[in-house]
């Protein structure tokens, strides 16, 4: 994780970096044969490091909160996330995905993440 923001030529650079990095949360909870179980927090302006996602997932926000996440394309989506919601990624069906998440909000942007091996 990084507290630092990135110019553009930083970011594509983190993302070549990062291209097969595959750690999509801070800490892995739990994993066995059929899933990986990461926690995500974020202190206000702390981002993850770009990573790659290979598995259908999903995740649950644990208070609300707001980020940035930038993709591979070179796009930012902008997100309000708010306690308890939760959202299901169909990657197999997509192909992987590559992206970071920077918190933006005041307080701690924290998600538990699913993924199905």
């Amino acid at each position: 994780m990084s507290r630092t923001s990135l110019s553009p030529e930083g970011l594509q650079e983190e993302l070549l970096q990062n291209n097969e990095n595959q750690n999509v949360g801070d800490t892995l909870l739990f994993e066995n044969d059929k899933v990986k179980v990461w926690h995500i927090g974020l202190q206000p302006g702390e981002r993850i490091h770009y990573h790659r996602h290979n598995y259908d997932y999903f995740w649950v926000v644990l208070q609300d909160g707001k980020g940035i996440s930038h993709q591979e394309d070179g796009s930012t989506v902008s997100f309000t996330f708010t306690k308890n919601q939760t959202s299901f990624q169909n990657i197999l069906a997509n192909g992987s995905a590559i992206h970071d998440l920077e918190n933006t909000g005041d307080g701690i942007l924290e998600f538990i993440t699913t993924e199905l091996k």
